[in-house]
């Protein structure tokens, strides 16, 4: 029951950060959907991976994280290397996907996270979960369902006792 509940926090979040293009975290985790494959092969449009928040110091040349560049666009690649210029860490990054390295330099404040892992496609699930035919199916009917069971277990019980004090 707790992966179904998981499961569905990540396909509603994905749902919201799609909406607000803001990632929605749960305790520092956060699922973002893919949206080019400047990183394939590692992972491509359409897989969701999930990312948690850490430290700029704690990052090293190798990591993938996602970071906003100059336009605010949430870009995910990979650091190429770290430099510090003026008491800051500065990033270079790159697409693993991509012939040339990211023209702006990213700082500590614009990294949102480091990626952990990926799921693939399920990012076209959470797409699909954008139109109201698909946040009816996949949020409010399951979300419903349970509702509705943990109603029946909590009124069950009390049937069964009426039946008893009545024999």
């Amino acid at each position: 029951m707790a992966i179904i509940l998981f499961i569905m926090m990540i396909i509603f979040s994905i749902f919201v950060s799609l909406n607000n293009n803001k990632p929605l975290t749960f305790f520092g985790i956060m699922p973002l959907t893919v949206l080019s494959n400047s990183m394939a092969p590692v992972f491509e449009a359409g897989d969701v991976i999930i990312t948690r928040e850490v430290e700029a110091g704690d990052l090293k040349k190798g990591d993938i994280i996602p970071f906003y560049n100059e336009e605010k666009n949430l870009i995910t690649h990979r650091i190429t290397s770290i430099v510090k210029e003026g008491g800051e860490r500065h990033f270079y990054t790159q697409g693993d996907n991509n012939n040339t390295m990211d023209e702006d330099v990213t700082t500590a404040s614009e990294i949102i996270g480091k990626e952990l892992f990926h799921i693939p496609n399920l990012g076209f699930l959470s797409h699909y979960t954008k139109g109201p035919m698909g946040f009816l199916l996949f949020i409010v009917l399951p979300l419903a369902g349970y509702v509705s069971l943990t109603v029946y277990e909590k009124i069950k019980p009390k049937k069964k006792e009426e039946k008893l004090t009545k024999s």
